[in-house]
Order: C-alpha cells, then structure tokens, then sequence
C-alpha cells in the first residue's frame, strides 16, 4: 500500500508540474506573436484592411526588409506624410511573421520611418496565396504598391515610389 501512495505521489506530482509548464506555456503566447504593431495579414485579411482606412485615399505599400527600392519608397512615404498629415499609407511587409527576428526588424524599420500605425505583415499561410489573395496579377515584384481613391478603387504600380508620383496622388486626392 505504501507503494502505491509513492507512485500515486510521484505520478500526480509529474502531472501537475507538466500542466503547469503548459499553462506557462499558454499565457505567454505563441513565439511568432507579431509585434503589437504589426497586424498579421492571412488570406482573408483584404477587406479587413480597406476596412480600416474607411473610405479615405491611401496608398497601400508592400515591401520587404531585404529591397532597397522598397526602402527608398518607404523613405518618400515618410517624408511626404511628415509634409501632409492627411497622407495615409499601409504597410505591407512579404516577410513572415512566423519568424520573431523578421517581425522585430520589421517593426523597428516602421517604427523609425513613422509608419508604424497601419503595420501589416505575411502570416503563416503560403506566400503564393498571400499574394494572391492581395492582387491576383501580382507575382510578386517588389516594391509594390496600391493607389486607393475615396472610392475603394485602386491602381497598381510596380517600382520605386517617387516624390512626383505621391505628388500626383495628393493633387488628384484634394
């Protein structure tokens, strides 16, 4: 009998340690949890992120951390949004989320440019379906980018973001 009660002991002691572990484990959350700022972008997320701008103009902007023509546009971007407060623009990050440095650059990247507030990035579904549910002609050139009216209709363009093409979106906005 005091077998028993030892290997009852041992077995309910192991038991619990283990679900506490994974209790732990729980609360902190998945090891790719995006940065607050950051929204992960699935599938589906396309009407939730025109959604968000709410029938304002904007310009939707993909880019990656390794492009330097995408950081050139980000840098326009952010300039020509520090000139007019009413520029609005969304970013789009192509690298993963699942990868907890990517998301951490990204995050950093935006934060410094001031273009963190409308942050998206790749979630973990595949990247070819990712791009397609962006834009079905898209195979994936980057930068990338989407000139939305007030409308919800948008233009795209692939290459580097000149001065003179946010110019030419500000005049057409206004």
């Amino acid at each position: 009998m005091k077998r028993v009660a030892s290997g009852f002991a041992t077995g309910f002691a192991t038991g619990l340690a283990n679900f506490l572990c994974a209790l732990a484990l729980l609360a902190a959350g998945p090891a790719s949890a995006a940065p607050a700022g950051i929204r992960q972008f699935d599938a589906d997320s396309l009407g939730t992120l025109l959604a968000t701008q709410k029938g304002q103009p904007f310009v939707l902007v993909l880019w990656s951390l390794d492009c330097p023509f995408c950081e050139a546009s980000l840098r326009t971007l952010s300039k020509k949004m520090r000139a007019d407060k009413n520029l609005r623009v969304v970013t789009l990050g192509t690298d993963t989320l699942s990868d907890p440095r990517n998301a951490t650059l990204m995050e950093q990247r935006l934060a410094a440019l001031g273009l963190a507030a409308n942050a998206w990035a790749l979630g973990a579904q595949p990247a070819e379906q990712l791009r397609y549910a962006v834009d079905r002609q898209w195979h994936g050139e980057l930068p990338r980018s989407y000139w939305f009216g007030a409308d919800g209709v948008g233009a795209a363009k692939s290459g580097l973001i000149s001065a003179r093409a946010v110019d030419r979106f500000l005049s057409r906005r206004h």
